[in-house]
Order: structure tokens, then sequence, then C-alpha cells
């Protein structure tokens, strides 16, 4: 028996475009079934379009919680199939994650060239070449930090949940018995617990990828404006 996830475009401009949408997913399943049937392989298809109709499209807060679940899910699955006309920016997330998942990506009648664009824009993973020199052995308080891929849970494999802000913990400090470091996620601000060893380091804003840098700009333009409204 294989299990089948079925990316497909789902967010548009009107309720009833998405509703179509939804439709051709649940249809891109049907006939991914009947496939299998034909060619006598137990195929069993899922689309969260399908599993996660009950969330709220318009919401932000629901949307993301749709992606995160669709990788989980993801993660469970054999293979993912790319259906529709398009790559939306949920399933360019959906298909660079099966990629780093080591998932095989298949077409249901989408050109080859669309898929192999989206996997060969995938941002790669962060590593020690992201950090200063032997910044393993600093002090982490109050540092940007990048935590080792392999500490994230599969659904998790992407560099924007390697950038992490030390806060406090025994373990921001390089000498201490205790390995704790309490941090916050630079992109979302989500806080974690993480043991000293499973960062690489501090990072080097100037080897950082795109995203990170204007997100830090973005913060240092937050605190500047906080400040100067202060009494």
């Amino acid at each position: 028996m294989k299990l089948v996830y079925i990316a497909a475009p789902y967010h548009a401009d009107t309720p009833e475009e998405m509703e179509n949408n939804r439709q051709t997913a649940l249809a891109s399943c049907e006939e991914a079934y009947r496939l299998g049937r034909l060619q006598g392989i137990k195929i069993v298809p899922v689309t969260p379009l399908g599993n996660f109709s009950y969330l709220n499209e318009n919401s932000q807060d629901e949307r993301e919680q749709a992606l995160h679940m669709g990788i989980a899910l993801l993660s469970r699955c054999d293979e993912l199939w790319v259906a529709g006309d398009h790559i939306s920016e949920g399933m360019r997330e959906e298909i660079q994650a099966a990629v780093r998942l080591e998932k095989p990506v298949y077409s249901m009648g989408m050109e080859q060239q669309k898929i192999q664009a989206a996997i060969t824009g995938m941002p790669p993973m962060l590593d020690e070449k992201c950090c200063y020199k032997n910044s393993e052995q600093k002090d982490y308080s109050g540092q940007l930090l990048v935590l080792k891929a392999s500490v994230l849970a599969p659904w998790m494999l992407d560099p924007r949940n390697q950038l992490w802000i030390a806060e406090n913990g025994f373990g921001t400090k390089p000498n201490a018995s205790g390995r704790a470091v309490f941090a916050t996620c630079l992109m979302d601000g989500e806080r974690a617990r993480f043991n000293r060893e499973d960062f690489y380091g501090i990072a080097n804003p100037n080897r950082l990828p795109d995203f990170a840098k204007e997100k830090l700009s973005e913060n240092q333009q937050n605190i500047d404006e906080s400040e100067e409204f202060e009494p």
C-alpha cells in the first residue's frame, strides 16, 4: 500500500474559485486511486484540501497551521504527486519539503520544468559556515544562533526554522554545567528550549540568506521606532 500526498492549488480570489480548486484536488485523488487500481497498486491518496477543509483559509494563522499540518502529513507519505495547472506558494513549500524529506515527486500532467523550477529555487539549509568562526565557544546570551538541521522534526526542515535568538539558560555560558538554552525563533517569535550543543554557533549576518537579513532589518527598525517614542 502506497500513501500518496496530492499537492494542488487552493487559494483564489473568490470563494467559488477556491471551491473549484478543492474539487479539482479531490478529483486528482480519485484519479490517483483509479490509476493505482489499473496498475494493481493499492494507492491511498490524501490532500490537505480535503483533510483540513475545516480550517479558515482567510485567517492567516489558520492558513499557516494548515501548511504546518500538511507538511506533517507529507512526512508520513511515500510520495508527492503535483496536480493542477500552476504551482502556488503553498505547493512550492510542499515540493521543497518533499525533496528535503527524500520523498519522490511526480507530476500529474503538469510540465516537469515547472516542478523542477520549484526544486531549483529551494533555499539551502544553514550550517556552520553561516556562523562566526569558533563562536560555539562564546557567550550565547542575546545572540542570533543557527540551529542544527538534525534537531528539527522532519516537517520543520526549513532554514527559516534554524535562526533563534538566545534569551537565557545556563547553556548560554560556554563553561556552565547546565546545557539549557531558552530562545525565540527569529521568523515567527516562537519560544523553545534547546541544549547548547543543538546550535552550530553565533550567526554571521553577512553569511545569511536574504530572508534572514530582511527580518533582522525589520526587527532593528521596530526597535528604533520603539526607542524613538519612549518618554
